[in-house]
């Protein structure tokens, strides 16, 4: 009974420690998360009595205090997101539940107050109004047709601006006769969502009369949403190549990856492992690539064949020229959506120089700010040949 006794004591704080890992890997950063497994090694290092376990434990521990100081290392070099620092607010903070069709949506009829601070300054204290359909208020649409359709994510949206400064308000505003707009952006949308919504007529209560466009956002942020890589995206719905090359809905993103597990390990390791994410870097570009242009066109074809009327694209992707754009990598994807032929309104070209940039971007946040909004109506009203009057 003593050695028994012993035996169990000696296993308690490994078990304790093992649970804690597998708890880290799920709760915890790649980084901490390999900590707590390099602790656990050692700790067989001391319990285990056989030489065979002890090196074993060894060199367990020696692997994951290697991996964690490689982590470490990608972590410190890896390029901040714009909107690190910032701290939001938004009141009610369920205002988009989730949906079993879509990922998840705006609540009808819903007034949302948001606010983002960073390092104690105020960046911005808006109010969103959700209408009784579920798209956001735009002042100045009317409720005669015809219909000009605004969908896609927190540009479209206009996160951090008022009802009246983003897009869809201000292009309603200055449509002579006065038309019906809506604003259908979600913030963190990406293309699945709009496809699958497009594909179950989703859109279709909104539309009075004709629609005489679908207006939507491509941004190079979208790309790593098309393959779910992002936490808030695992509802969302999923799509793949079939068999026969065409896309295909295939559930969400979290259902796919429980049922295929090699997909959710590489989920896993590459949004939790800066290393894994470097290093599979390159093969999700071109991943990512194939499915946004597809994702696109798939839009543009529903689009005519639901409401008889054009796709036109806002894009801030990278052109051709100047070479000092920060973000050329993601450069065939954005000629790849030029190259189908739908309309596409050049953003980047309107912006100038990299240098002057910062006004057209919500410090430390990275949405547009009503100027930015103002100068992509102006473009969207020159692409679409719309005088005022």
């Amino acid at each position: 009974m003593v050695a028994i006794r012993e035996k169990l004591q000696r296993a308690v704080p490994a078990v304790l420690l093992g649970a804690g890992f597998v708890a880290s890997l799920i709760w915890l950063s790649a980084g901490w998360a390999l900590l707590v497994g390099a602790v656990w090694g050692l700790m067989g290092v001391v319990l285990f009595r056989r030489p065979f376990l002890r090196n074993a434990s060894l060199a367990f521990a020696s692997l994951l205090f290697a991996m964690s100081a490689v982590e470490c290392a990608f972590w410190i070099l890896a390029p901040s997101a714009p909107n690190v620092g910032a701290s939001k607010t938004e009141t009610p903070p369920d205002w988009y539940p989730q949906d079993p069709d879509v990922g998840f949506k705006p609540r009808p009829n819903t007034t949302v107050v948001a606010t983002s601070v960073y390092d104690g300054q105020p960046l911005y204290k808006v109010t969103y109004h959700i209408d009784a359909l579920g798209g956001r208020a735009v002042p100045g649409s009317s409720d005669q047709g015809p219909t000009w359709l605004f969908i896609g994510d927190s540009y479209m949206f206009s996160e951090g601006a008022e009802d009246s400064d983003t897009v869809p308000s201000m292009f309603a505003r200055r449509l002579k006769p006065p038309a019906h707009v809506v604003n259908l952006g979600v913030p963190g949308y990406g293309p699945t969502n709009y496809v699958r919504a497009m594909e179950l007529g989703a859109y279709d209560k909104y539309v009075v009369g004709k629609v005489s466009a679908v207006v939507a956002w491509a941004t190079p942020p979208l790309l790593w949403r098309v393959t779910g890589d992002g936490s808030w995206l695992a509802s969302s719905p999923r799509y793949d190549f079939g068999s026969d090359g065409k896309l295909h809905w295939s559930g969400s993103f979290g259902g796919y990856r429980w049922t295929h597990p090699w997909e959710g390990v590489s989920y896993y390791a590459r949004t939790n492992m800066a290393w894994v994410g470097r290093a599979m870097e390159s093969h999700m570009e071109r991943e990512q690539t194939r499915l946004y242009v597809a994702l696109i066109a798939k839009l543009a074809e529903l689009v005519k064949q639901r409401y008889d009327a054009p796709l036109v694209l806002l894009s801030n992707g990278p052109e051709k020229e100047p070479a000092d754009q920060p973000d050329l990598q993601y450069l065939p994807a954005f000629e790849g959506i030029r190259a189908l032929g739908i309309p596409v309104v050049s953003v980047r070209k309107r912006l100038g120089p990299r240098a002057g940039w910062d006004q057209y971007f919500i410090p430390h946040d990275g949405h547009p700010t009503t100027k930015m909004n103002t100068l992509v109506t102006d473009a969207l009203m020159e692409k679409l040949d719309l005088k005022e009057q």
